[in-house]
């Protein structure tokens, strides 16, 4: 068993600000996580507009904050406070320019008020937002002040847990202290974010009345995340990350050697990929935060090939096939656990509700079904066969699995028993992937096309004839309007409509694929 005492848990946003309409363009709000941004429209629940690094977005910020800020603060015009440390700057977001120079300020300089009536906000601020009469708040470990930027005053110093209390939600989750905060433009509502920054509360932010008036909401409800394709180069471990809609590329680094998968996180934040180890050692399973853009190993036993990750993002499970394993891996600890679950383990799929995991072998049944409590085989489905590459429907009731040796998919029901039945898909079958209303299975087989499969006539119906013979990867669109497909020696991954017809669009690589690559597509961060 591999341990170790980091803490893997990605961490959310950590700042946040709004814009007003400003008559060329809406009303904004951007949120930063490190070194990135993304831009949502203020009145609208749909994934940002854009995503893209504070150097790209607001290139005359002073250079030690391109990297990241520790907080912002909108005012009720198009101009942003951006702190880090005990500095700060005004910068107008519509001109893109700092008013009144690039170089930091300290902040006891900028509000002077601050000096004697709240010292240690000069030190530095956690977050802060415009109230509704024209006046911010800041805020600074369990504490607050609402200042007035035209008469450089300290209206009111406080606390939160005992000044924005709301009896109603005694677990807000703020009380001890914000991360980031945000106004909406037009209205007196608020949004305090919790430490971790990945959930918030709504407030009122008139200074006569501010209180939560929530409880915690997850942010990617209200702030919906954009969708992501990652690629995988299996023999090298070369990773690319695209927008899914815009071909913007997110990301390309490099993980590591004779990979069988690479999955997006659930949580939305990285992308996971397995790594050969070297000299016969420990592989890996490499954990890449997409915008960060940090890499982190995790031991994951003997060559660790194929991956799942559980919905709630607690946990990976990886397949072993040199010896007859998969290994639990707990992604906020990074501790790996071995599951003995049959010879020669390759495809795995994890239920939607999280309870199970299913994993193909070379057995009779195929495929040992887990319980992820105890951590155990408790059964075994698909009849008398070799189970490769995998798929779970959405609903999770039918299991599409790769039979190499005979060119067929088995689909099988994951509450039957008994040899599941079986569809040719012309050649190999590599990869596969579920349309989101669990009624396809779509498969990268080797040739011309994607074959497509019809769950519940179980047969073969119109395939998607690809650019590029010899498809060797698919992924499926979260709304299902689209395939994304790559092929061996592919220097692009082309998109598709799910019904058949030309690419919509060609995200080139910079690289030459080699004979095998995987596809992943999902909502996620940035």
């Amino acid at each position: 068993m591999t341990e170790t005492t980091t803490d893997l848990t990605p961490a959310g946003i950590n700042a946040a600000f709004s814009v007003p309409d400003s008559g060329d363009a809406p009303a904004a709000v951007y949120m930063i996580r490190g070194g990135w941004a993304v831009h949502h429209d203020a009145a609208a629940t749909a994934p940002p507009q854009r995503g893209n690094t504070l150097r790209e977005l607001w290139p005359k910020l002073p250079a030690t904050y391109l990297s990241g800020v520790d907080a912002t603060c909108s005012t009720d015009t198009q101009r942003v406070y951006f702190f880090k440390g005990a500095t700060c700057v005004l910068y107008d977001i519509a001109a893109n320019e700092p008013v009144g120079g690039s170089a930091p300020v300290a902040i006891r300089d900028k509000f002077p008020g601050l000096r004697n009536a709240a010292p240690d906000f000069t030190q530095g601020v956690d977050a802060g937002m415009a109230a509704s009469d024209g006046t911010v708040y800041l805020f600074r470990g369990p504490q607050f002040v609402n200042y007035d930027l035209e008469s450089d005053e300290v209206l009111e110093l406080g606390t939160i847990e005992k000044d924005w209390a709301n009896a109603g939600f005694p677990d807000s989750g703020v009380y001890g202290g914000v991360v980031a905060a945000f106004n909406h433009p037009a209205t007196r509502n608020g949004h305090l974010v919790a430490p971790g920054g990945t959930h918030y509360v709504e407030c009122d932010t008139d200074p006569d009345s501010h209180r939560v008036t929530s409880g915690a909401l997850a942010l990617r409800d209200r702030w919906p995340y954009r969708t992501f394709v990652s690629v995988l180069d299996a023999a090298d471990g070369r990773l690319w990350v695209f927008d899914a809609d815009s071909g913007q590329k997110i990301r390309q680094t490099q993980t590591g050697r004779e990979s069988g998968g690479v999955v997006i996180s659930p949580d939305g934040y990285r992308a996971l990929a397995t790594a050969k180890g070297d000299g016969g050692g420990e592989g890996s399973l490499a954990l890449l935060d997409i915008t960060a853009g940090t890499l982190q190993m995790v031991g994951a036993g003997v060559w660790p090939y194929r991956v799942a990750v559980l919905p709630d993002a607690s946990a990976a499970y990886v397949t072993n096939p040199l010896d007859g394993t998969a290994h639990a891996i707990d992604l906020v600890t990074g501790a790996a656990r071995p599951i003995a679950v049959g010879p020669r383990p390759d495809g795995i799929a994890a239920a939607p509700e999280g309870d199970r995991v299913y994993i193909g072998c070379d057995d009779d049944p195929a495929v040992a079904v887990v319980d992820t409590t105890t951590q155990t085989v408790i059964r075994r489905i698909g009849g008398n066969t070799t189970a490769g590459c995998m798929v779970l429907t959405p609903d999770g009731t039918v299991l599409g699995f790769g039979i190499h040796a005979v060119n067929m998919v088995a689909v099988a029901m994951t509450a039957g028993s008994g040899e599941p039945p079986v569809v040719p898909v012309g050649q190999s079958p590599e990869q596969l992937a579920a349309s989101p209303d669990s009624g396809y299975l779509f498969v990268a087989n080797r040739g011309h096309e994607v074959k497509v499969i019809d769950v519940s006539a179980v047969r073969e119906v119109a395939p998607i004839r690809t650019p590029r013979d010899r498809t060797n990867a698919v992924a499926v669109s979260p709304d299902g309007e689209f395939v994304y497909a790559t092929a061996e020696r592919a220097d692009s991954v082309h998109k598709l409509p799910a019904s058949g017809g030309d690419p919509v669009a060609e995200f080139p690589l910079g690289a030459t694929l080699g004979l095998d690559a995987y596809l992943a597509v999902a909502p996620a961060w940035g």
